[in-house]
């Protein structure tokens, strides 16, 4: 009976080096995780230094030359407009706000209006100037409408992201979910 018992338990020198065993499994789980975190966001960062922001997803918006009362310029900002419900990156649709580079004057006040096509909620957050703007979900036919109307006080490059999690490659790639303000003088 004693021979049984021993073959169905390990002894209690066999248990430390399981544990070992488990431990090290563990850290080279972790560490294989973290390194192909490391190649997706390296191959990424490349990516976007090769390709740039691209003219289709730039617009520029100005303050009207001649102003007789101070009007907001309107920005328009689509969540994966119709007919492809994205941009299409390779044969894949991705989450994306259109355009990802927004131009803006200093002083000038913006009514910017956001159209989301998307059947997910979605937010334009830019921290620099305390804007979270939540969108609702919307659909292809009939898309939710978002306006904030807001003056930029600082000139600068500000970086804007999608605070909802969604797309994790538009989410991680400027000019999809995440993208850039630049205001000038």
């Amino acid at each position: 009976m004693s021979s049984e018992s021993s073959v169905l338990r390990p002894s209690t020198s066999e248990q430390p080096r399981r544990v070992r065993g488990l431990v090290t499994l563990l850290l080279a789980t972790v560490y294989v995780a973290a390194v192909l975190f490391a190649l997706t966001a390296g191959v990424g960062w490349v990516w976007h230094r090769v390709t740039g922001p691209s003219a289709a997803t730039t617009v520029t918006a100005s303050a009207p030359a001649v102003a007789s009362a101070p009007k907001a310029v309107t920005v328009k900002l689509s969540i994966n407009p119709p007919p492809v419900g994205g941009v299409k990156v390779n044969g894949v649709v991705q989450d994306a706000f259109v355009p990802g580079l927004l131009t803006m004057t200093k002083g000038t006040t913006y009514d910017v209006v956001i159209y989301n096509y998307d059947a997910h909620a979605h937010t334009w957050t830019l921290p620099n100037f305390n804007i979270n703007a939540s969108t609702p979900a919307g659909s292809a036919s009939s898309p939710s409408v978002t306006h904030f109307t807001f003056t930029p006080k600082s000139t600068g490059t500000f970086q804007w992201f999608c605070a909802l999690p969604c797309d994790k490659w538009s989410m991680a790639t400027n000019g999809y979910m995440r993208g850039f303000l630049k205001v000038t003088a």
